[in-house]
């Protein structure tokens, strides 16, 4: 890489399906006073939807689907490194916005030994409502662990969805795994930008990060869905309601009648969410499903999906039905 008279200060947020990484992204978007961040986007899904749900300017955004950037290192996410370091106008702020399964040490450390690069810090968020059932579940378990264990700063969101007693028995949870970084919470990504770009004091020692190996992408299988007729809204509410307990996240945006912009859907755990999405000119709905292997059974949401539409017609341009991760 090109040598540079100042290191980029780069930032990972962390933290698992459905933390809520992409609304903390679109915060630091909307409140950056001043700073030119570029943001770098990595969903483990194989359609970009986290990158649809950026809210973003012509330029500040790469994104990398289908697979999980602490898995391949020295292919696409190198190459998305090199291309932001030899901008004619660099950005202020690198962010990196990791997939819900990635092991965040693993991205920091590449920044510890770039000399253009400076790792400004690993945040992760734990999601207030849903983490306690993640550290039970031995299949998910060591990978929110790692994410928790690799932070120099803790962000639990959700925070209004958990009682202050809950709340603070997380934090102590949380000071047993990972005493070092302080613990905020926040609602909505809603946070002072200032502690999180360039207000974090991360190691300067590389962290240990589990061995390199794909066990904890084989753990997951995932679903897409792609469609050009429009869905009922009652119906997809629906859909997504008799999703199977193995499907632990669901996002997407979506078209339904009646209505013209488009809507981002969101389901983590048993919660659903439906809020306005990013005007799009594409009239293409998507949606993107993540769960245990074991169990997960794509046939049925594609049916459970198509159930949902308004009218019958043209489908899709595709649907993949448990790809394996790349």
């Amino acid at each position: 890489m090109p040598q540079a008279t100042a290191p980029l200060p780069l930032t990972v947020i962390s933290g698992y399906l459905g933390a809520g990484k992409t609304t903390l992204v679109n915060h630091l978007l909307r409140h950056a006073a001043g700073r030119r961040l570029m943001v770098l986007v990595n969903d483990f899904g194989d359609l970009p939807i986290d990158a649809d749900l950026i809210e973003r300017e012509d330029g500040d955004m790469l994104t990398l689907a289908n697979g999980c950037v602490c898995c391949s290192m020295g292919g696409d996410f190198y190459n998305a490194l090199v291309d932001v370091l030899d901008m004619p106008e660099r950005p202020d702020h690198l962010v990196i916005e990791a997939s819900g399964v990635a092991r965040p040490a693993r991205i920091a450390n590449i920044a510890r030994a770039e000399p253009d690069l400076a790792l400004d810090g690993v945040v992760t968020l734990v999601d207030a409502e849903n983490v306690a059932a993640q550290l039970a579940d031995d299949l998910v378990a060591d990978s929110v662990t790692d994410q928790i264990a690799a932070a120099d700063l803790l962000l639990v969101s959700k925070a209004d969805l958990v009682s202050p007693h809950d709340l603070a028995a997380l934090k102590d949870r949380l000071n047993a795994i990972n005493p070092a970084p302080p613990v905020m919470t926040c609602i909505s990504g809603a946070v002072p930008v200032d502690a999180v770009l360039g207000g974090i004091a991360p190691s300067q020692d590389a962290k240990p990060s589990p061995p390199h190996d794909h066990e904890h992408e084989e753990a997951y299988a995932r679903w897409s869905h792609e469609t050009s007729a429009p869905f009922d809204s009652d119906k997809l509410q629906q859909a997504l309601t008799a999703f199977p307990d193995t499907v632990l996240r669901v996002k997407g945006i979506v078209f339904v009648t009646g209505r013209h912009g488009p809507l981002a859907i969101h389901r983590v755990g048993r919660r659903i969410t439906i809020a306005d999405a990013p005007s799009s000119t594409d009239r293409t709905s998507r949606l993107v499903a993540i769960g245990h292997r074991s169990g997960f059974d794509p046939a049925l949401l594609t049916r459970l999906v198509d159930g949902a539409l308004a009218t019958p017609g043209p489908q899709r341009p595709d649907s993949t039905q448990d790809k394996p991760p790349s």
